[in-house]
């Protein structure tokens, strides 16, 4: 048996939406989810009751000006503010003694996760590891040379105005099912903001270089036919960080939202697995 809750977390001005799955009695861990730009936590619920069910609570929320959170859709006023509305999460799920806390970021989340670690926010401290599915190190298309300039103009005078993403719902999965209920999600932001735009490209660089800096035990998985995220970009983080202990599995045919992907029973036996390994 699982419970499933709603609840909110302050955040500054904003108010985060947060959903947590956790089995009836004891869990043997716990594990926060960070999910995509665009994205928001009810996308994760499926793979959130398989971890419930096996003895993990499961923690997401949805990231200001995303899904259920306040703020405008896409748009934070610094990059950073998604670092602070990591530590939230992180930090409302309790004291170090607890059973042990995960931690897994998904593509833009994946990046606000290692972000966070690699600049050493005081709440890393209780975490136990971190997964990694399509971390959004790099993009792996071209963007129109004329949004890149617009945007670096715009951003002065109106870093909240959206400019249409025009990502193709087929980019995300191969899973007709999926891309169906994608297209009919209302709380898809299906939209960018020169404020993120330009705040992700300073993080995607700082997480590049400092990857080094990344000691805590990491799984990551890739999708090799991701048109989002590139996969090299992936490797080439994975290749640097510090850490002694760290696993890497590239899903050759998939495509950019691996726990939504046609092998996502695959992912999710990958991760828990993972996940029991390091408890045990």
């Amino acid at each position: 048996m699982i419970s499933e809750t709603e609840s909110s977390l302050s955040s500054g001005d904003e108010s985060l939406f947060m959903r947590s799955i956790a089995p009836s009695g004891a869990s043997i861990a716990r594990l926060a989810v960070v999910h995509g730009y665009g994205d928001h936590s009810g996308r994760f619920v499926e793979f959130m009751r398989f971890m419930a069910e096996r003895g993990i609570a499961c923690h997401a929320i949805d990231l200001q000006g995303q899904g259920k959170s306040s703020g405008r859709r896409g748009y934070v006023v610094r990059w950073d503010d998604y670092l602070h509305n990591l530590s939230q999460l992180l930090t409302s799920l309790g004291p170090k003694e607890m059973p042990p806390l995960f931690v897994l970021g998904h593509s833009h989340g994946g990046l606000v996760v290692a972000s966070g670690i690699v600049r050493g926010l005081p709440c890393i401290s209780q975490l136990a590891g971190c997964v990694l599915t399509s971390p959004f190190f790099k993009c792996a298309f071209s963007i129109p040379r004329w949004k890149i300039v617009a945007a670096r103009a715009v951003r002065p005078l109106a870093p909240w105005m959206p400019f249409a993403s025009n990502v193709p719902n087929e980019w995300l999965s191969s899973d007709p099912q999926m891309v169906e209920q994608t297209s009919r999600d209302p709380l898809c932001v299906r939209a960018a903001t020169p404020s993120w735009y330009v705040g992700h490209l300073e993080a995607q660089r700082y997480a590049m270089q400092h990857a080094g800096e990344f000691k805590l035990p990491l799984l990551m998985l890739a999708a090799g036919a991701d048109p989002i995220a590139d996969p090299a970009a992936e490797k080439q983080f994975f290749d640097a960080c510090g850490s002694s202990d760290k696993q890497f599995k590239l899903y050759e045919s998939c495509r950019h939202e691996l726990l939504r992907e046609t092998c996502r029973q695959e992912v999710f036996e990958e991760i828990i697995h993972w996940i029991q390994k390091r408890i045990n």
